[in-house]
């Protein structure tokens, strides 16, 4: 099977919020996204279909007849009030979580014979975004910026070996980054807050372990770095194996960009991928 994946925008408003709940359990819960006059996104859907490729023509599906398929779909969206100008949001709330599962009911059935809808990613913010693939479990991903300092430096070589191995990195003084974090969770949407994960909790418990680190010489003043390099590959283990416990088997994938070349996953111990 061969994957394609087209983008799309659109911008609406929208409010979270439950009548049962008092004003305090509203805000609470949902924080600013309570205002009662609603907020607005821009928000931009990954559209990704799977397929094998036409004999004659070569794609999976004309990108021309995807776009005139989405593009209808989501002109009910478009420069709309969610809850207010759409069916599909009277009872649900319209959280980014809940739009994808939507918006995948109404594209999947549309899509001709022997194309598949993989999978639906939806972005609200540059650095959050919900992931759907028809599933029962949805994903939600958060990213997250520190910087800190730290230098490429074995005790096991010997300082030709570190140089020869490392290069600049291995510079005495150290050297730094602005690292960008990206939290995925999954499980499933739940039925009041349509949320995989209270977001003000996820930021909660990133930020007090980022800020264990931010600003900070990884090597010099991380415990965890006293007896470990402080490759990337490490970082993000480390990242992990201290969020993993913390987030209640709700975590699913790290991605860790340590420069805008150099890119490192994380799904738990068996599988560590570097880009």
């Amino acid at each position: 099977m061969v994957f394609a994946t087209r983008r799309f925008e659109f911008s609406a408003a929208h409010r979270y919020w439950r009548d049962e709940w008092s004003q305090a359990e509203n805000e609470r819960v949902f924080g600013k996204c309570t205002s009662p006059f609603g907020h607005g996104h821009n928000y931009t859907l990954d559209v990704t279909i799977g397929g094998l490729p036409d004999a004659i023509t070569g794609m999976i599906m004309n990108m021309t007849d995807l776009k005139a398929l989405v593009g209808d779909v989501l002109d009910g969206f478009d420069h709309k009030h969610l809850n207010e100008d759409t069916p599909y949001f009277t009872q649900l709330i319209p959280t980014t979580e809940n739009i994808v599962r939507v918006l995948w009911r109404l594209i999947a059935p549309r899509l001709p014979a022997g194309v598949a809808l993989a999978r639906l990613r939806l972005y609200e913010m540059h650095d959050l975004w919900a992931d759907y693939d028809g599933a029962d479990e949805a994903a939600f991903s958060r990213s997250y910026v520190f910087s800190a300092a730290h230098r490429l430096h074995s005790p096991q070589l010997s300082d030709a070996e570190n140089q020869a191995i490392y290069g600049k990195c291995n510079n005495p003084n150290g050297h730094g980054h602005n690292y960008t974090l990206e939290v995925r969770v999954g499980g499933t949407v739940d039925a009041a807050t349509g949320m995989v994960i209270d977001m003000l909790q996820l930021d909660r418990t990133v930020r007090a372990l980022l800020d264990t680190l931010d600003h900070k010489h990884l090597d010099r003043e991380v415990a965890g770095f006293a007896e470990r390099t402080s490759t990337a590959e490490h970082l993000v283990v480390y990242l992990w194996d201290a969020l993993a416990p913390r987030l209640e088997g709700r975590l699913r994938h790290l991605t860790l960009w340590e420069t805008k070349k150099n890119v490192f996953e994380y799904e738990g111990a068996a599988s560590l991928a570097h880009v």
